[in-house]
């Protein structure tokens, strides 16, 4: 219910994607009325004459078309799932807009496309973007409260977005997918690397891994670092005081369990070290690369 407008919104989910929404003033809300044996009903239906219905690609956050009572309007979005222009049905443009790194608007509008980043929904009053599980302020960069998995989330600031915005998303304000554009997951956490002075896997562009489809991997992002975790092999890597050998032998059982086939680049290159290799099997060979002083970097 928007008070200062004296306006009620509604939106409806079909799980974690908006299909539709509408708004109607307060004064036009059905009033609930109750027949002779107590039973509850409503006076009339909830008005929805400005209803908005928007299509996503299949199993995706990203907007493609906008159907409302004035027509239908195709969305088109750039490479990273953020909408940057819309068509109605003669093919004329009718919206185009350009965001910062942080999400803020450098030309155009939020108004008739209200999607920042992927799954990140902008309210003009608040100046916030409803991310799902958290609140997302463009002025800043940042959430507006931590992150829900904690340090598991492999950032140390618990109120960032993600390391990369041209190449990361965070659908839900928990963790990103590991994309093939992105930074990957480094089997051995660069702060470990750096705390054992190994220096070929300390920098932002050591060798990572990335599984094959890089697409609805959050999930799997956040797991690897929780099992790392369970492990006893901290985020921080100050805080871990053992060899590089027993962080080997507890990261095989972190990784133990996880069958995603995926491969091992240096991340801002396209050319696949490894190929069709599990977290473990990456592992594995990057001890073997680490014994052998091999280690491959950019």
């Amino acid at each position: 219910m928007n008070i200062g407008k004296k306006e009620i919104n509604r939106y409806i989910y079909d799980g974690n994607v908006l299909l539709h929404e509408f708004a109607y003033a307060i004064s036009e809300k059905p009033k609930p009325i109750a027949d002779d044996v107590g039973r509850l009903s409503f006076d009339k239906e909830e008005p929805t004459t400005n209803l908005i219905t928007w299509v996503f690609d299949e199993g995706t956050f990203i907007s493609s078309a906008k159907i409302t009572s004035e027509g239908t309007f195709s969305i088109i979005s750039d490479y990273l799932g953020t909408p940057i222009l819309s068509f109605d049905e003669k093919g004329n443009k009718v919206w185009e807009r350009e965001l910062d790194i942080y999400g803020n608007v450098r030309k155009g509008d939020n108004h008739f496309i209200p999607f920042l980043y992927q799954r990140q929904y902008y309210d003009q009053e608040t100046g916030l973007a409803y991310n799902r599980f958290r609140y997302y302020k463009p002025d800043s960069g940042t959430y507006i409260s931590q992150d829900p998995v904690g340090l598991a989330g492999g950032m140390p600031n618990m109120y960032s977005y993600v390391r990369n915005s041209n190449a990361y998303i965070d659908k839900f304000g928990l963790y990103s997918d590991l994309l093939g554009s992105g930074m990957g997951h480094h089997l051995m956490p660069r702060s470990i690397a750096k705390s054992l002075g190994i220096a070929d896997l300390s920098p932002n562009h050591a060798i990572a891994w990335y599984p094959n489809n890089g697409v609805g991997t959050a999930d799997l992002h956040k797991q690897m670092h929780r099992n790392l975790i369970d492990e006893g092999i901290p985020f921080h890597g100050s805080k871990f005081k053992g060899t590089s050998d027993e962080f080997f032998e507890a990261a095989k059982k972190a990784y133990k369990d996880m069958d995603t086939k995926g491969f091992m680049k240096i991340p801002g290159t396209d050319n696949k070290l490894l190929k069709n290799v599990t977290p473990l099997e990456g592992l594995e060979k990057l001890q073997d690369l680490h014994k052998k002083g091999k280690i491959p970097c950019k």
